[in-house]
């Protein structure tokens, strides 16, 4: 199942609280939720993200995603992304998550968080801007890249 942009970000997130991933920054977030949608695709051929990577000078970029962190900056994100639901007269507040109950997707995010939450955002983009990466092979800046793309050139 494909989730939000923002539950996924916000697995991400608590595990950065849970003191799992350190310094996550908005470009750090980014590059994650890259890797995890590109390995989906690779692993088990389905996206995990129900959105769309643009070619960005930094790298891929979810732009919702993008909105929803900028007033970070270059500083570290230290609360899960929620927004405000009004229905019947009441007003909630929620944060979209990845469910304990999906071990597959939870297991993927972990996997991710160990092999590229150590390093830095701006190394992390570094990566994205090898050759023959889906950003490297997106020809336009802004364009969206497809999930076939992302898919095919992951390693």
């Amino acid at each position: 199942m494909a989730y939000s942009t923002v539950a996924v970000a916000n697995a991400f997130i608590q595990r950065a609280i849970d003191g799992r991933i350190v310094d996550l920054t908005p470009m750090k977030l980014q590059k994650l939720m890259f890797y995890v949608q590109s390995w989906s695709l690779k692993i088990y051929d389905k996206p995990v993200i129900d959105d769309f990577f643009s070619k960005w000078q930094y790298g891929p970029v979810i732009p919702s995603l993008y909105h929803d962190v900028k007033m970070y900056g270059a500083n570290s994100i230290d609360k899960k992304i929620t927004s405000v639901i009004a229905s019947n007269g009441t007003t909630l507040v929620v944060a979209p998550i990845v469910p304990d109950s999906d071990v597959t997707t939870n297991q993927l995010i972990d996997k991710i968080v160990e092999v590229y939450g150590p390093l830095r955002g701006a190394q992390l983009s570094y990566l994205t801007h090898e050759p023959k990466t889906a950003w490297s092979l997106t020809a336009v800046n802004g364009a969206v890249m497809s999930n076939e793309l992302l898919k095919k050139c992951i390693e």
